[in-house]
């Protein structure tokens, strides 16, 4: 049987489903829909003939079906085994083509409705598993909830949780967008009805292709088969489940351990003293609040914040890695010595005398370098390395794009939540453009307007971080510079420092506070003085007005590259 039949046919549910919808009471015999009308039943021979030959159907339908692309294809399959099920099931007879008509049909309409129907059973799959993997999660847990009252627990907590007055406005959107979706199917599915039968008036048929879509529609949206029901657990699958004190709790103690990682390198010259020189190559430290939500809900669900503790020192430990290289170098140096020589003199008794002087000589010496290097890995990777299921992935990626319903919780976030430029059509006063060194400049920096914020990312192939963006404008503008990689406290290090009164364009703008660390938080490059524009790595890159409340906030000098 194919497997949608095996659903409907197993322990005699086909038998109740059939007969009740086509047949009446009957729970031993099958009756064909011509039968139906005529109220008659067929004898046990045509019965066995029909359950014979529908198998034969379906055999040959399953191998045709394992040949199919699997793009596009799933519905196809679906509807034609159902099709051969119910077709097979008439009076006996030799109707091939009638057979042959419906499964073309319902093919091509069974490929419109997968399509459209796609991106609801994506989501909605994953609140079929949601309590099963609470139950899992909490079995682990140190909360002590009792294995035969956690399910009920867990729906009490959902409903108080998505009836709350923030969430109501989110809940609607998405159940409006899936309303919209399905009905669009039923649309469709309607007109090719309304057509099939014009062409093909037998009642009978016309009953074989509504069961079908029935089938179809009720088959791939599984338990949702009403749309209240589908956008509720579209609801569900896009939300953080845990409390937002939990998910707040979490975010700051993912925090403080990494203003204790900027303490580390901050200590980095005292506890490692001695050193000739000290190299540093630094990603910025920081990170996607929603993103790490969506890693923990995808893990916990309704997780608190003494539970995830261990779980945010292994991500923590697979998003940054600080380490120290000495490397000793043989270098050589001028130095003065001190030595004697003999100086010719007729007065002295012996024709002269020897004198101390001083010389310069070159010798050889080691010199020490500490090579400091920390690597932001990037939330993106924490992922990958905690081997998500393709199921966990999605279910990752959904939580982020929708902000997991609760993008109130971080909205003050100014890398995580994308703002549009104030100036997406910027152009630059062509006056700035004759100092050909800004010229370059500006070319390299403006290409990359409109790219999305990554922390850690200092490449326009992963994406940019502040830092990143503005290290490699300046190392890939053809100007000569090579700073290296550095963060916006170290750029602020490198460079001169500069009056407001004395800003040009290309000169850095430095500010601090924008994030939990030390000095310089936030770098940008200035490319119009008199009217206070910018180019900087906000969400995504953008040009803005420095001179804003906000900004004048935060606002911590101008530097000057050599």
């Amino acid at each position: 049987m194919s497997r949608h039949s095996d659903k409907l046919k197993n322990e005699n549910k086909s038998r109740e489903y059939y007969g009740q919808k086509l047949r009446g009471e009957g729970e031993e015999k099958k009756a064909s829909i011509e039968e139906i009308k005529s109220g008659k039943r067929k004898a046990a021979q045509a019965k066995a003939q029909s359950r014979k030959r529908s198998k034969e159907i379906v055999t040959e339908e399953k191998k045709a079906a394992k040949k199919r692309s699997a793009s596009g294809q799933e519905g196809k399959a679906l509807i034609t085994d159902v099709a051969a099920d119910i077709v097979a099931a008439r009076d006996g007879d030799n109707n091939t083509d009638v057979a042959e008509d419906v499964f073309r049909l319902a093919a091509d309409t069974g490929k419109t409705a997968a399509g459209k129907i796609k991106s609801i059973i994506r989501t909605n799959k994953y609140s079929g598993k949601l309590h099963e993997k609470k139950d899992s999660m909490n079995q682990d847990s140190s909360r002590g909830r009792n294995e035969s009252g956690s399910k009920s627990q867990q729906k009490h907590y959902q409903k108080k949780e998505y009836q709350r007055e923030h969430q109501k406005k989110k809940q609607k959107e998405n159940a409006q967008k899936a309303a919209e979706k399905v009905k669009e199917l039923g649309k469709e599915a309607a007109e090719f009805i309304a057509d099939f039968i014009e062409s093909h008036p037998e009642a009978a048929i016309a009953i074989v292709i509504i069961l079908i879509l029935f089938l179809v529609i009720s088959g791939m949206l599984s338990s949702c088969s009403m749309t209240g029901t589908v956008s509720e657990n579209i609801v569900i699958a896009t939300t953080y489940t845990a409390e937002d004190e939990d998910i707040i709790g979490a975010e700051q103690d993912y925090k403080d351990l990494e203003e204790e990682l900027q303490d580390d390198i901050d200590d980095i010259e005292s506890d490692y003293e001695g050193y000739d020189e000290y190299v540093y190559t630094l990603d910025e430290i920081g990170h996607n609040p929603y993103q790490l939500a969506a890693i923990l809900t995808v893990l916990y669900e309704d997780y608190t914040r003494e539970e995830v503790q261990a779980m945010l020192q292994e991500i923590y430990e697979l998003q940054y890695e600080l380490t120290t290289e000495e490397v000793v170098e043989t270098r050589e140096r001028e130095v003065e010595k001190t030595g004697t020589r003999w100086v010719e003199d007729d007065s002295y008794e012996d024709g002269g005398y020897e004198e101390e002087y001083t010389y310069t000589d070159t010798e050889e010496y080691d010199y020490y370098i500490l090579y400091v290097t920390l690597t932001n890995h990037t939330l993106e990777e924490v992922v990958t390395e905690l081997g998500f299921t393709e199921d966990q992935m999605e279910r990752y990626e959904l939580l982020v794009y929708t902000y997991g319903n609760k993008k109130y919780l971080f909205e003050g976030d100014l890398y995580s939540v994308p703002e549009p430029g104030e100036y997406e059509g910027y152009n630059v006063p062509s006056e700035y453009l004759t100092d050909e060194e800004f010229a370059r400049m500006y070319a390299e920096l403006d290409r990359y307007i409109g790219m999305e914020y990554v922390w850690g990312g200092s490449n326009p192939s992963t994406g940019f971080d502040c830092s990143g963006y503005v290290c490699w404008v300046i190392n890939h503008c053809g100007n000569g510079w090579n700073v290296g990689r550095q963060t916006a406290n170290g750029l602020k290090h490198i460079t001169a420092s500069v009056p407001e009164s004395d800003v040009h364009a290309g000169d850095l703008i430095f500010f601090q506070g924008t994030y939990a660390t030390s000095g310089a938080s936030h770098v940008g490059i200035v490319v119009d003085p008199v009217n206070h524009i910018m180019a900087h790595a906000g969400n995504p890159i953008k040009y803005s007005s420095y001179d804003t409340s906000y900004w004048h906030s935060h606002a911590y000098g101008y530097g000057r590259l050599p």
